[in-house]
C-alpha cells in the first residue's frame, strides 16, 4: 500500500495545491499578443462528492469523471456522467483474480469503465492487467500486460486499448522493453510497442516524467492517439491507421513554466495544454491555457496563449474570481476546467478567435 500512499500524495500535490494557494491579483504579465480567448461557461457541474481537499483527484475522460476509491477499496471506482449523476459505483478486476490495486481509470465508448492495475490472480501468481467493463459495470474483458505498468489508458474507437507505462525491469534488464507506449486488443494482446523512453529523454529518472499522472497525460482521438510528455514537454502523435508515430519538441520559451495542469485534444483535433510555474521566494505563482499548434512541416509544436487565462497569482491573498485553475479534458469541441468560483465543480468553455469573442 506504500505505493498506493505515494501515488495519492504525488497526485494531490500537483493537481490540488495550486488550486488551492491563495491569491490576490489576476494581473495579466507582459506577453506577445493572443489570438483566441476562452468563452464564459456555457454549462457548468458540481461534484461535490469527488472535488474535495481530501478527495484523491478524478479523471475526465469521454464525458464522464471517473475517481478510484483507494479509501474505501483500492479496486472500486465510481463514474459520473456531465450532469453530475452517480452512474457506475463498481470494483474493476480481470475474473481470475483474486485481489488488485487500480492506477489508471478511463471511460469506455459505451459508458463503461476502463482500469488498469496490478494485483493477485486466484492461482496465486501477481499480474498486471488492463480491464474493461460493460455499461452496467460487469467486467466483460482483460488483458494481461507482464511486466508493463500502465499509468494511463485510454479506448479507441475500435475497441482496443492504449496504454501509456513503462517496463517495471526497464532499468535492471538489458532485454526490457523500453517503449512507453503499448497498443493492446483483447482478444490478440499485445499489438504494437512505440516510443522509447530514452528517445524523450536521457535523464536516468525519465520514466518519472511517465509514472507521475501530473507530468503525462494520454488521449484516444478517432484519428490519433495522443500523449503529452512533460517535462521534458515533448507532444506524440500515433496515426491509428497507419500507425505511424511523429514528435514534437514543444518551444516553453514563452509559457508560464513547465509544469502541466492539464491537457485535451477536442473532436476537431485542437490541442491544449495547462501550463504553472513553481511560487517564487515571494510566493507569485503563475498559470494559463495554451494551444499548442503541431505542423508536420515543423519538428517544434509552438503553444499560444488562450487570452484571459495567463495570469499571476499572489499566493498569500485571495483568488480572483474566474481565475483559470486546470485544464480537465475536452468534450467534444469544449473544453472541461476549473476557474475559481466554480466551487467544487467543472465548467464547460468554448475557445474562440478573438474577433469572434464576444465585447
Amino acid at each position: 500500500m506504500r505505493f498506493q500512499s505515494l501515488f495519492c500524495k504525488a497526485t494531490l500535490a500537483a493537481v490540488l495545491l495550486p488550486c488551492f494557494a491563495l491569491v490576490t491579483s489576476a494581473q495579466q504579465p507582459s506577453q506577445p499578443q493572443t489570438l483566441v480567448t476562452l468563452s464564459a461557461p456555457i454549462r457548468a457541474t458540481l461534484y461535490p462528492e469527488v472535488m474535495c481537499v481530501h478527495c484523491i483527484v478524478p479523471e475526465w475522460d469521454r464525458s464522464y469523471l471517473l475517481h478510484w476509491e483507494f479509501d474505501k477499496d483500492p479496486a472500486l471506482v465510481t463514474m459520473y456522467d456531465r450532469n453530475g449523476k452517480k452512474v457506475l459505483d463498481k470494483r474493476v478486476m480481470p475474473k481470475d483474480a483474486a485481489n488488485v490495486s487500480l492506477i489508471a481509470v478511463g471511460a469506455t465508448h459505451a459508458g463503461g469503465i476502463l482500469a488498469a492495475g496490478g494485483g493477485t490472480m486466484t492461482d496465486g501468481s501477481s499480474q498486471r492487467f488492463i480491464a474493461k467493463t460493460d455499461p452496467a459495470g460487469r467486467a466483460v474483458h482483460s488483458v494481461h500486460t507482464g511486466r508493463f505498468t500502465a499509468r494511463h489508458v485510454c479506448e479507441a474507437p475500435d475497441g482496443t486499448v492504449w496504454a501509456l507505462g513503462f517496463d517495471l525491469d526497464i532499468h535492471d534488464s538489458p532485454d526490457a522493453d523500453k517503449n512507453v507506449l503499448r497498443h493492446y486488443s483483447f482478444e490478440k494482446g499485445l499489438l504494437g510497442t512505440y516510443a522509447s523512453l530514452d528517445s524523450i529523454s536521457k535523464f536516468p529518472d525519465s520514466y518519472l516524467a511517465i509514472s507521475n499522472l501530473g507530468r503525462s497525460y494520454l488521449r484516444c482521438g478517432k484519428d490519433r492517439v495522443s500523449v503529452y510528455v512533460g517535462p521534458p514537454a515533448q507532444y506524440i502523435e500515433v496515426d491509428a491507421s497507419t500507425e505511424k508515430l511523429t514528435r514534437w519538441n514543444v518551444d516553453v520559451s514563452s509559457v508560464v513554466g513547465s509544469k502541466t495542469h492539464g491537457f485535451a485534444v477536442t473532436d476537431e483535433g485542437r490541442i491544449f495544454v495547462a501550463f504553472a510555474n513553481d511560487p517564487d521566494p515571494n510566493g507569485e505563482r503563475k498559470h494559463g491555457l495554451y494551444e499548442l499548434k503541431a505542423t508536420p512541416s515543423s519538428p517544434i509544436a509552438s503553444p499560444t496563449a488562450v487570452d484571459g487565462t495567463v495570469t499571476v497569482f499572489d499566493s498569500y491573498k485571495t483568488v480572483p474570481d474566474g481565475t483559470f485553475l486546470r485544464l480537465w479534458g475536452a468534450d467534444g469541441n469544449l473544453l472541461v476546467v476549473s476557474r475559481k468560483g466554480d466551487d467544487w465543480g467543472l465548467s464547460w468553455a468554448e475557445v474562440l478567435a478573438a474577433s469572434m469573442a464576444p465585447e
